[in-house]
């Protein structure tokens, strides 16, 4: 199943009070990066970055930097689409993501919060293949208990839906809608994890690096 990935990456982080893509995790590399090259790692066919005007993408994995503001090359897999609207709401970055998507015609999209550095190539994966093997589902989205969050993949039949979405409304809103058939994927509760607030980006911070020591 061709799926396109995308990174939704142009919030204000105005919680944080700071650039939150470009915070340093315990290996030196920027937070967004983490999440990134999990979306990279993945069997995503290619990756769609939607940033802001204006971010200069220093946050970028080293690798991705000299052709990330090109569009999609083979080597690296992945393309910036800047959302010139985005803060009128999420849903102007979703639909700035769907419709670069549709240029590669995919059977499918995958979203992905890029302050989830905690997101592995591995969830990614799961969820993919959950869409796959249920072709009577429109998506597949990682769960925590009941509720499904990203990130959560669409088959193309959703991007009618998706593209009607308006201001601050996200895709949960269509997960919470029981007209569309979706497939639950349980991940651990710090795969969730995002960095809205200074105790939740040292919460992720801590576990990152309590994992990196157990793996060396």
């Amino acid at each position: 199943m061709q799926t396109t990935g995308i990174v939704l990456a142009a919030g204000n982080s105005s919680r944080l009070g700071r650039n939150k893509l470009s915070v340093k995790m315990p290996d030196g590399i920027a937070l967004a990066a983490w999440t990134l090259k999990a979306a990279l790692s993945s069997t995503l066919d290619q990756i769609i970055c939607v940033v802001k005007p204006g971010d200069h993408l220093e946050w970028l994995p080293e690798e991705c930097l000299r052709t990330a503001t090109g569009r999609y090359t083979a080597a690296p897999g992945l393309r910036i689409a800047v959302c010139d609207d985005h803060a009128d709401g999420m849903a102007n970055s979703i639909r700035c993501g769907i419709w670069t998507a549709m240029e590669y015609r995919p059977e499918g999209v995958l979203m992905l919060m890029a302050d989830q550095p905690l997101i592995t190539a591995k969830h990614i994966n799961g969820v993919l293949d959950a869409l796959a093997s249920h072709p009577d589902a429109d998506y597949a989205a990682a769960a925590d208990d009941a509720d499904a969050k990203p990130p959560v993949a669409f088959r193309s039949r959703m991007f009618g839906p998706l593209l009607s979405l308006q201001g601050d409304e996200g895709a949960r809103k269509i997960l919470r809608n029981s007209i569309y058939r979706g497939v639950k994927v349980p991940l651990s509760r710090e795969s969730f994890w995002d960095a809205d607030t200074e105790p939740q980006l040292k919460q992720i911070l801590n576990y990152a690096e309590g994992q990196m020591w157990r793996e060396a």
